[in-house]
């Protein structure tokens, strides 16, 4: 194919700009998971971004779920006379998400709404599934007076239910309407919505057990988790997983959804709320906060936490333990939640989890359970380890009935960026292991892991 000369080249130019005046490429409002959060200024270059000359104004405020709001986009700058933006909102737990849906209001000839479909321009909405980025933004950029505002008016309706924080990111360019990219200025926005109801529940939530949250046999422990099953802990059918918009200042959040619990015990006097990782309707995923000494403990859940809050009975528990280890499983299993250290790759057999293979003899295999008490360095309750942090007991490792020697347990501690009630071992499968379904079990203080648990090697 012969190359285009710099002369072909240069004829092209001017329907390329004039095409980006009209419909703006997608993904440049400066969403980071778009283009590494590229912006406007990408094409429209040579002047300082957000110049103090002029300014972007947007309003929009937190979101009730389902209830629609109007976004205004105000651009204003004393030397330009055309007009621009594009505009997202995405969940913060995981931006790749668009969040709610965009309408254009009637009589609004200038805007649309575009799908993200792998093209540079997108396709037109409505856009289907909440896998697919939307955009708000201009069309056939609008010319204005120059020095006087312009305004840009978007419908947006939240996600149907509560899904944590929000990202609203916005770029607009005020162009001086020459037909090329200089002497345009561009503005960004950005602003983070929380969710401010919706939270409706008026029954009593009721218990049906409180047990540990790997193993569901009762005992806990101080930082380990549990699981609560009732009934009434979030609306019928809805569950939350908590996410990076939950978080609280980096740690998980002591409300999620619609739902709170709160405990006492030794040397907690008073209850404090505890973080919660999972919520439905008839569950809670919760970690224990760190206790001292032995005896009662007590828990409460409410519902729509605040002023209007219903809690429920007080229930006590005497299964506060030292230490409970227990490995998590896969579901209707015996199989032990593992993978391939560094890889990811589940370790399972494929009919337990589909695409997954069996460990063989020298690979090194990540285990993950809770309840085996302080770590060093020490990483409070609904923290997120950063990094390593071991073990402080001593821990001993079998599989298939022999024991695992010290070189053979390459960690043991925290997960690291995962709730500090999660642990992970590092293992390596001895050359003599037999095949099949093989017994795993750690002991720390006296106490091991549940009884039946494997790992598939062959």
């Amino acid at each position: 194919m012969p190359r285009l000369t710099s002369v072909a080249l240069f004829l092209f130019l001017p329907a390329v700009v004039l095409a980006e005046s009209q419909t703006p490429s997608i993904g440049y409002s400066g969403a980071p998971t778009d283009h590494g959060g590229a912006n406007c200024i990408t094409c429209h270059t040579g002047l300082p971004l957000n110049d103090p000359s002029g300014s972007l104004k947007v309003t929009v405020t937190n979101y009730v779920p389902s209830v629609q709001q109007l976004i205004r986009i105000v651009i204003q700058n004393p030397n330009a006379s055309r007009w621009g933006f594009q505009m997202t909102i995405r969940e913060q737990s995981n931006q790749t998400l668009s969040a709610g849906t965009f309408t254009v209001p009637t009589g609004q000839m200038n805007e649309q709404v575009v799908c993200e479909d792998g093209s540079q321009f997108g396709s037109a909405a409505a856009c289907s599934g909440n896998n697919i980025a939307e955009f708000a933004e201009h069309q056939n950029a609008p010319r204005g007076q120059a020095g006087t505002p312009y305004e840009f008016d978007v419908m947006w309706t939240p996600p149907e239910q509560e899904i944590g924080r929000l990202e609203v990111y916005v770029a607009a360019v005020a162009a001086d309407g020459d037909g090329t990219d200089a002497g345009d200025y561009v503005y960004t926005y950005t602003q983070t919505l929380s969710n401010v109801g919706n939270c409706a529940l008026s029954e009593q939530p009721t218990f049906n057990a409180i047990v540990n949250g790997a193993s569901f046999a009762p005992g806990f422990s101080s930082g380990s988790m549990v699981s609560i099953f009732g009934a009434g802990f979030q609306t019928s059918g809805q569950a939350r997983v908590a996410g990076l918009g939950d978080y609280v200042n980096g740690a998980f959040p002591t409300e999620l959804g619609c739902v709170s619990v709160e405990v006492s015990g030794p040397g907690i006097d008073q209850a404090v709320p505890i973080p919660i990782a999972f919520a439905s309707f008839g569950q809670i995923n919760a970690q224990m906060p760190n206790f001292s000494g032995t005896g009662p403990v007590m828990l409460t859940v409410t519902v729509n936490p605040g002023s209007n809050g219903v809690n429920s009975a007080v229930a006590t528990l005497s299964t506060l333990q030292e230490y409970s280890p227990a490995f998590f499983l896969f579901p209707n299993s015996t199989s032990i939640a593992a993978e391939e250290a560094g890889t990811g790759a589940i370790v399972a057999d494929s009919s337990v989890v589909a695409g997954a293979s069996a460990a063989k003899p020298g690979d090194i295999v990540s285990l993950f359970g809770t309840g085996f008490g302080a770590v060093n360095p020490a990483v409070a309750p609904g923290a997120v380890a950063g990094g390593k942090a071991s073990i402080a007991g001593a821990i001993t490792v079998t599989l298939g009935g022999e024991t695992l020697p010290a070189s053979s347990v390459m960690y043991a501690g925290l997960s690291p960026g995962s709730i500090s009630g999660l642990y992970q071992f590092n293992i390596q499968i001895p050359a003599s292991a037999p095949s099949g379904d093989v017994p795993v079990t750690i002991a720390i203080g006296g106490v091991q892991t549940q009884a039946g648990a494997t790992i598939p090697i062959q």
